[in-house]
């Protein structure tokens, strides 16, 4: 992540104020800013107020960022913010937030944004190097599952293994990967171009998996298809459409243990199908991405970390 890309949307004041609190700019994760509050950074998990009761964001500073950020046209990005965000340069995304103008029960466009949240996309290349090796057969990647918590590395270490994958490693020939990139979250592409490092690979940015998956083995030919967050029936149908068209799938979901991904009843039928050869655990004990277990499709350990999921709770 580049310092520049973030202190360049704020004031010069919000500037000093950020600079003041964020330390190691590698370690934070979010900034709000609020119309008439005082900034929040959230660094590592621990949210810090930044200045005083007096020293909130004006009307007039809050303006200048919304400009900034949409290139002085809020139109340009409508479409974008009838999803809840904006994608900036180096592939940032920016959650807005506001009054619906609501047509035909949908979200037609905000009105009145007084609600910005900064989430500062981070690129660890290499994160993935030894776990690659354990979610291959030979040269056949297995369908993976990446599970954590929020903010625990799962996008960041997702990208690294789609990167790799479509570049090739350790003598191994690249393969055609294809993104499905829901929210801009995994490339984040700007004006369609990728501003993360996801190698040599494919990218439907901006539309439902379910829609997203169809149309790259359509068109794309893929080898492997990655999507970030799964969990709808739409996303289930999608994929298992994949696997049978001869695609691996690479995915992420929330949840903290296998018992909790058994709770919920479509993940819960994706393992008892096992429609993933590897599951692989994270948690963020002391820095994202950290993996504690990498599980077989059945959820059987196939290695530890220093502190299995698969144990006690998550049995």
């Amino acid at each position: 992540m580049k310092k520049e890309e973030i202190l360049q949307l704020l004031p010069e004041r919000l500037r000093r104020l950020a600079g003041r609190e964020a330390g190691d700019w590698e370690q934070v994760q979010e900034i709000r800013i609020r119309s008439g509050r005082q900034m929040v950074l959230l660094i590592r998990g621990e949210k810090k107020i930044t200045g005083g009761a007096g020293e909130a964001v004006s009307a007039g500073e809050f303006r200048e960022i919304l400009e900034h950020i949409s290139r002085y046209s809020l139109y340009a990005f409508e479409e974008e913010i009838r999803k809840g965000y904006i994608t900036i340069p180096g592939g940032h995304r920016i959650g807005v937030a506001g009054r619906a103008v609501m047509e035909r029960g949908q979200v037609r466009t905000l009105r009145n944004i007084t609600f910005l949240n900064i989430r500062i996309s981070h690129e660890v290349r290499g994160c993935a190097d030894r776990l690659l090796p354990r979610l291959m057969d030979a040269d056949r990647f297995l369908s993976t599952l990446l599970i954590s918590p929020p903010g625990a590395g799962k996008t960041t270490l997702l990208r690294d293994i789609v990167r790799q994958l479509a570049e090739g490693e350790r003598g191994r020939p690249g393969k055609n990967v294809s993104v499905v990139d829901e929210r801009s979250e995994i490339a984040g592409c700007y004006l369609g171009v990728p501003q993360k490092d996801v190698g040599p690979c494919d990218v439907m940015d901006a539309c439902a998996k379910s829609e997203g998956i169809r149309m790259m083995i359509r068109s794309m030919a893929p080898e492997v298809i990655a999507v970030d967050e799964i969990g709808t029936r739409q996303d289930y149908e999608a994929m298992a459409y994949a696997l049978t068209s001869g695609c691996a799938l690479l995915a992420t979901v929330h949840g903290d243990s296998l018992k909790h991904l058994r709770e919920k009843p479509l993940l819960r039928q994706m393992l008892e199908e096992e429609m993933f050869g590897r599951l692989v655990f994270l948690r963020d004990e002391g820095r994202p991405g950290k993996i504690v277990a990498v599980c077989d499709g059945k959820g059987k350990e196939l290695s530890r970390g220093a502190s299995a999921l698969t144990e006690g709770r998550a049995s």
